[in-house]
């Protein structure tokens, strides 16, 4: 047999190195899309931790958004390039929609049932106005078929990018703060998620350990009122469908159970376990950052405090401000009374009972507080990637939820034994004043929050990396082999519902089989004495 001169050795040496080489795909482009007229910042911080480091591996980041978009939070490093689509909002109308959901936030934690639905029917609108700007711009639509993406991310809020993926031939990737999007679950992605033990709804208090009556709760919200909320949030979409061909024999539902891959920003630190799919991925503490040195005034007020350290209270990158005079006195009452130092979040009028050891700002580096070691306790109102950088600091929390899924992040951390919630609207200073002290006293919760990043913290790979890993191995070689097969059965098939009823007749059947026999038996043998006892008196 010829041998191969060294030079071809050398040349099919490079060609199956770099035919097995993990880095083989590089130089994708990718597109962000966030066709929703309005997002949060808290969001937008989520969509640059995840393209971030696909950018620093050489990837095309591409976002795709209305016109006059307000991105604040997205970074400068997360994306290399933006495509604006037609909006028939004004520039002044979307930074109003951004600035209202401050007082969206606080209007659902003291309105009644009737209220939050008729604010959210307000709402709705705001999920697909953007998908119907965008599916009417057909030059944007052209350039975006010229781009050829490899790939789209996506958080999935109404389905729209679920079609724009189908409609361009583009696979697609959703992420998602927490367990689940209002509008992406479990059984939309083929994943088991028995209602016995795994609360459907991030906006109860339900646990995994149910009672009865929570367990019919959690069954009606998992089959009536969440598909009830995503029709009237999806209205009109498809018309869209079916305007631009886009596989009419599809459901929205089925259009995004195509996702290759579901990001989720949990941990296991904190969250409830449950079943999962090989795709469903857990980035949870994506957002966390390492610390940086505090601003020297508010480093010497920190290092100020001493052994007693310091309190972070903030509200989040939304709502800046309780709106409520009366109860920030109360608030700021006991903090005065405190040997710990308060660092407040705070926009508006100051309490006249500010003590001196209270520092209020409009603005506070959170991550970078929760991060330095004199931190005994932060204040917060339970949004998912303060959760996250607060789990992932091993800080406890006492949590004063608002709104949407705040209230399931609040009931997690404290199962977890990190903190417990308290209600805004009930509150009184005694009750803080309650709270507050058992925070700092009892142990368990410093204990138990110290545990959780531990956890969160122990793993093979900064999650960073995981998640340009996963996203890399969709582009080499797609999700298919990573997915469930359930999303191919329908819900009899999916539940053997067909088989147990096909078991029940066969045990049917066999049963009144067998008693027609024992019948039968039965029948001749009581015939048979008589039938004797006829002969012989013959």
């Amino acid at each position: 047999m010829a041998k191969l001169p060294k030079f071809g050795i050398f040349v099919v040496a490079v060609l199956c190195s770099g035919l097995m080489s993990p880095s083989v795909v590089s130089g994708a482009k990718i597109m962000l899309a966030m066709t929703m007229v309005m997002n949060s910042v808290s969001q937008h911080i989520l969509f640059s931790a995840i393209t971030e480091p696909l950018v620093e591996r050489g990837h095309e980041v591409i976002l795709l958004a209305p016109q006059y978009k307000v991105t604040k939070g997205l970074t400068e490093e997360a994306v290399t390039g933006k495509i604006f689509f037609k909006n028939s909002k004004t520039k002044e109308e979307m930074e109003e929609m951004a600035a209202g959901l401050q007082s969206i936030a606080l209007g659902f934690s003291q309105e009644s049932v009737f209220q939050i639905i008729g604010r959210v029917r307000k709402i709705f609108p705001w999920f697909t106005e953007g998908c119907f700007q965008l599916f009417k711009d057909q030059e944007t639509l052209d350039r975006l078929k010229e781009e050829h993406f490899d790939l789209i991310l996506t958080m999935p809020t109404c389905g729209c990018d679920s079609l724009l993926a189908e409609y361009l031939g583009v696979p697609f990737v959703v992420m998602t703060p927490l367990r689940r999007a209002p509008f992406f679950n479990e059984d939309i992605f083929g994943i088991p998620a028995p209602s016995s033990y795994v609360p459907f709804s991030g906006m109860t208090t339900f646990t995994d350990q149910m009672t009865f009556s929570q367990r019919i709760a959690n069954v009606i919200m998992r089959y009536v009122t969440e598909p009830f909320f995503m029709y009237l949030a999806r209205r009109g979409l498809d018309q869209i469908q079916k305007d631009h061909n886009i596989r009419p024999d599809l459901s929205i539902d089925q259009l995004l159970g195509k996702a290759q891959l579901w990001l989720s920003q949990g941990n296991w630190a904190f969250e409830f376990t449950q079943p999962i799919t090989p795709n469903f991925v857990s980035i949870g503490g994506i957002t966390t950052q390492s610390p940086k040195p505090l601003p020297k005034e508010m480093n010497d007020f920190v290092e100020g405090s001493g052994d007693h350290g310091i309190i972070v209270f903030t509200l989040g990158s939304v709502v800046a401000s309780l709106m409520n005079d009366e109860l920030n006195e109360k608030l700021a009452k006991v903090f005065s009374e405190l040997p710990q130092r308060v660092l407040w979040r705070l926009k508006g009028t100051r309490p006249r009972n500010l003590g001196n050891n209270t520092l209020v700002s409009d603005w506070l580096p959170q991550s970078d507080l929760l991060g330095h070691p004199k931190t005994k306790l932060m204040i917060y109102h339970g949004g998912a990637n303060g959760i996250n950088e607060i789990v992932s600091h091993g800080v406890p929390v006492l949590l004063m939820p608002l709104a949407g899924d705040q209230m399931g992040n609040a009931v997690r951390i404290q199962a977890k034994g990190m903190g417990f919630p308290i209600d805004k609207n009930t509150l009184t200073e005694e009750s803080f004043r309650e709270a507050v002290n058992e925070m700092l006293n009892n142990p368990k919760y410093t204990v138990n929050a110290k545990k959780a990043g531990a956890i969160m913290k122990d793993q093979i790979v900064p999650v960073r990396e995981k998640v340009a890993y996963y996203i890399e191995h969709i582009l080499k070689f797609g999700g298919d082999h990573l997915r469930t097969r359930a999303l191919e059965l329908n819900f009899i098939q999916r539940e053997s519902i067909d088989v147990m009823a096909f078991l029940l007749l066969v045990f049917i059947s066999f049963f009144l089989a067998v008693k027609w026999m024992v019948c039968k038996c039965c029948g001749l043998c009581r015939r048979k004495p008589a039938e004797t006892r006829k002969s012989k008196s013959d």
